[in-house]
């Protein structure tokens, strides 16, 4: 599942941390430095991922690394570019 976030990041041109970083501002609207699950899942929609409601909710689970409900950048960065 994760994979699949991170080729079709990277097919966007998110390939390095800078793009990384493009594409995690682009995803938090509220400007919060942080993603809520409602921005995660307008996210995975609007990348035409396919996941339904249950796949996004454990994507985020995944990412949320500290389990706070949110996930800061460096969760984000961490979980696309070292654990999968």
């Amino acid at each position: 599942m994760v994979r699949k976030i991170r080729d079709k990041l990277a097919s966007r041109g998110a390939r390095g941390i800078i793009g990384l970083g493009k594409s995690f501002k682009i995803m938090d609207d509220d400007n919060s430095f942080s993603l809520q699950f409602s921005e995660f899942k307008k996210a995975m929609t609007d990348y035409r991922l396919g996941f339904n409601e249950d796949e996004i909710k454990r994507a985020f689970k995944l990412f949320d690394l500290n389990g706070d409900g949110n996930i800061d950048y460096e969760e984000f960065l961490y979980t696309i570019r070292v654990l999968y």
